[in-house]
C-alpha cells in the first residue's frame, strides 16, 4: 500500500481535523483532484491526490484528528523507496512516503498538498514536519544545528533561538477535579501566538481619546478605522513593519496588511484585508462582510490568514475602553480601538459632550521609539477627528 501522510499544512500546529472525506475506498482519483477539508488553526484546507491512483484505506473518519506525517490515505499498490531512502529505510522507517518526509541525510524534503521539494544541503540531519516548522518561525537554520540525537528536537532549535531555559519553577501539575476538554485547534494556534509573542516582544502602550463628535452623516465605523491605521503607517512607515531581533534586521512595507481581528464562538480568527491603500470603502466593506462570515462558518481560506503587516483590534464592540493590546511577531504595531462613549469636554473655553472614541497602541520597542509611537496614535486620532472619508 501506497500511504499518503497528512502533509505539513502551513500553520505550525502539529495536526489538523478531517472536517469532510470528497472520496471513499474504492474510489479513482487523478493528481491534483481534492481528496479531503481538514480543519488546521484557524481554517479550512483542501488537500489533493499527490498522484493517479486506487483509495484502498482512509485512516480516519471526519472529527477525527490526523497528526502531521501521520498515514492520510493509502493507495493501491507499493510504495516507492529511492536507493538514497532505502540506505536510510532502517533508521526511518518512514522514508519513502509521498509526503510528510522525515528530513534525511543531505536532501531537505519539503513536503506540500502534491508533492516533495528536494533541496541539497551540506549538512546530515533529520527533522520531523513540526520541528521544521518552529525553526522557520524562530529564524533558525536547521543545518547549523549541532544534536548529540539521532534527529533535532524541538529543544535543540529553541537553545539555537536562545530561547530553551530550563524552568525556574517546578511543573503545574494542576490536579482536575472533572473531565478537561482539549483546547480547539484555534485556541490552540491562540497559545502559540502568545507565547511566541511573550518571547520576541518588548511591549510599550500608550492610549489616548479620538474625538468623533464632528463626524457627519452616517458612517461605516470599521473602514474608518482602517483608514486611520492606513494613515498612521503613511505617517510613520516604520509601524508598518517585520522585525527580527536575532538579525538586527527590519523590513518596512509599502502595502499596508491589516489583520482584523474577527471574534466568534469557535475563537478569534485574523484575517487580512491586503493592500488597503488600493482598495475603495466599497470594496473594504465586502472583503470585512465576507470575512465575518467566512470566520463563522471556519471556512476562511488559508490565504486570507496571511500577510498581515499591522493589526487592528476592535474589542470595543463588545465592551471596554483601554486595553494593552497583543502584537504578534514579526510585526511590531497593533492598534485596539475601545467603546464609544459621551463625554464632558472643554469645548471653546466651555464645557460640552461629545463623542469619544478610546484608541491604545502597543509597538515593540525594541524596533519602534516613543516618539514614533506617538506620531502613530497622533496619526489615528486626527483622521478619526475629520468629518468623514
Amino acid at each position: 500500500m501506497k500511504i499518503f501522510h497528512l502533509p505539513d499544512l502551513g500553520e505550525g500546529l502539529p495536526d489538523a481535523i478531517i472536517r469532510e472525506w470528497y472520496i471513499k475506498e474504492g474510489d479513482e482519483v487523478k493528481t491534483d483532484q481534492t481528496i479531503v477539508s481538514m480543519e488546521t488553526a484557524k481554517a479550512l484546507v483542501d488537500v489533493p491526490a499527490p498522484f493517479d491512483g486506487k483509495i484502498e484505506k482512509l485512516f480516519g473518519q471526519v472529527d477525527d484528528t490526523i497528526l502531521t506525517d501521520h498515514p492520510l490515505v493509502g493507495f493501491e499498490g507499493e510504495a516507492e523507496i529511492s536507493p538514497k531512502q532505502k540506505s536510510n529505510h532502517t533508521a526511518n522507517a518512514d522514508a519513502g512516503t509521498v509526503v510528510g518526509n522525515i528530513e534525511i541525510s543531505d536532501q531537505v524534503l519539503t513536503e506540500s498538498a502534491t508533492g516533495v521539494k528536494v533541496t541539497q544541503t551540506n549538512s546530515l540531519y533529520k527533522a520531523t514536519p513540526a520541528v521544521r516548522m518552529l525553526a522557520k518561525q524562530l529564524g533558525v537554520n536547521l543545518a547549523q544545528i549541532k544534536h548529540t540525537g539521532n534527529h533535532i528536537t524541538a529543544e535543540d532549535v529553541k537553545r539555537e533561538a536562545h530561547l530553551f531555559q530550563a524552568p525556574a519553577v517546578a511543573p503545574l501539575n494542576v490536579q482536575f477535579t472533572d473531565q478537561v476538554e482539549s483546547l480547539s485547534p484555534v485556541r490552540r494556534a491562540m497559545v502559540m501566538s502568545m507565547t511566541q509573542s511573550h518571547q520576541h516582544i518588548v511591549p510599550v502602550s500608550i492610549s489616548d481619546d479620538a474625538d468623533i463628535h464632528h463626524w457627519e452623516g452616517k458612517q461605516d465605523v470599521t473602514v474608518r478605522l482602517l483608514r486611520a491605521v492606513q494613515a498612521g503607517c503613511e505617517t510613520t512607515p516604520i509601524v508598518n513593519a517585520y522585525f527580527d531581533g536575532q538579525q538586527m534586521v527590519y523590513q518596512t512595507h509599502k502595502k499596508i496588511n491589516i489583520g482584523i481581528a474577527v471574534d466568534t464562538p469557535h475563537g478569534l480568527f485574523v484575517p487580512v484585508l491586503k493592500d488597503v491603500a488600493s482598495k475603495s470603502n466599497e470594496e473594504l466593506r465586502e472583503l470585512i462582510n465576507r470575512f465575518k462570515k467566512q470566520a463563522r462558518e471556519k471556512a476562511l481560506p488559508a490565504e486570507d490568514l496571511k500577510g498581515a503587516t499591522i493589526m487592528l483590534s476592535n474589542f470595543g464592540t463588545i465592551a471596554g475602553r483601554y486595553a494593552n493590546p497583543v502584537i504578534v511577531p514579526p510585526m511590531v504595531s497593533i492598534v485596539g480601538i475601545g467603546s464609544a462613549r459621551e463625554k464632558v469636554i472643554a469645548h471653546q473655553g466651555k464645557p460640552a459632550v461629545h463623542r469619544i472614541l478610546p484608541i491604545s497602541i502597543t509597538v515593540d520597542h525594541r524596533l519602534v521609539t516613543g516618539g514614533e509611537a506617538v506620531r502613530l496614535l497622533e496619526s489615528v486620532m486626527k483622521e478619526l477627528a475629520r468629518p468623514k472619508i
